[in-house]
């Protein structure tokens, strides 16, 4: 799998490949229901501790691995994985549905929306909304890993026009909306690509994504590779380069969550916090 690997990706897209690999992996041969079992957990875990901040990988993992063990036969089990497996992805595109019909309705015409980190469900929202109205994009290139340039990308390539900017030239731009994913939402932050903080404590923003990445559970900000933010560390003395690809943005500095439920307060999104 080429899950662990990605670091471009949002958290919706890396979901979705998961539960696919799930129910690839029950198609497979098994010699008995317990080996079967034993490789979904051992699989479901190494992509988990692959992904660690993206709760709705977490969650969605769990649901299927909870129902195959519900299976009383070998043949049962691999079943209702393919059956999950094919009701989750459902759910997840029906509730997406919904997500941008919401986050469209907050755009208006000749507004600047900005976004930063590449969430394709923003994505979505951008390229339906443009359809409607004229707007000004402004998209980060969201460094270490860059993953602006390939939305960017994707949106000149349909015809949209944009502004592509470093990070830290939000300011220059002033925003009367920014538009963000997110890997997981917890009772306190929104965890999500590292200098949403700071955009949220400047302008307007909003959160868009569904609520299986809601978590009532600590979600840890791991450090990444140093070689992705300064080449040859090492030979740079008393040098010591962190590179973090999240950050914490605490609830009440989101102006508003866009979930398949609507336009929610952060006051609400508390309330459906998963256990």
């Amino acid at each position: 799998m080429d899950i662990e690997d990605d670091n471009l990706s949002g958290a919706a897209v890396l979901t979705e490949k998961a539960l696919t690999y799930l129910d690839t992996l029950a198609k497979k041969e098994y010699p008995s229901q317990e080996e079967f079992l034993s490789t979904m957990k051992k699989e479901c875990l190494h992509l988990v501790q692959s992904q660690k901040s993206m709760a709705s990988l977490k969650n969605e993992l769990l649901h299927v691995l909870r129902n195959a063990e519900k299976g009383e036969t070998l043949e049962e089990a691999k079943n209702l994985v393919t059956q999950s497996v094919k009701e989750r992805l459902q759910f997840l595109k029906k509730a997406e549905i919904k997500i941008i019909q919401y986050g469209t309705s907050l755009i208006r015409e000749g507004s600047t929306v900005l976004t930063h980190s590449r969430s394709s469900t923003v994505e979505k929202i951008l390229i339906n909304a443009y359809l409607k109205i004229p707007f000004h994009i402004v998209v980060t290139e969201s460094r270490p890993n860059c993953e602006g340039r390939l939305l960017a990308e994707t949106l000149s390539t349909k015809g949209i026009p944009l502004t592509f900017i470093v990070d830290t030239a939000a300011t220059l731009f002033n925003p009367d909306l920014v538009l963000v994913g997110a890997d997981a939402v917890t009772p306190h932050y929104v965890i999500n690509k590292i200098g949403t903080k700071f955009l949220a404590a400047s302008f307007p923003t909003y959160v868009a994504c569904s609520t299986n990445k809601f978590t009532k559970k600590r979600v840890a900000i791991e450090e990444k590779n140093p070689e992705e933010v300064l080449k040859n560390e090492k030979k740079y003395k008393n040098v010591q380069v962190k590179n973090y690809y999240f950050d914490g943005t605490p609830l009440n500095c989101i102006k508003g969550f866009i979930t398949e439920y609507g336009i929610l307060p952060p006051e609400k999104v508390k309330s459906l916090l998963k256990p």
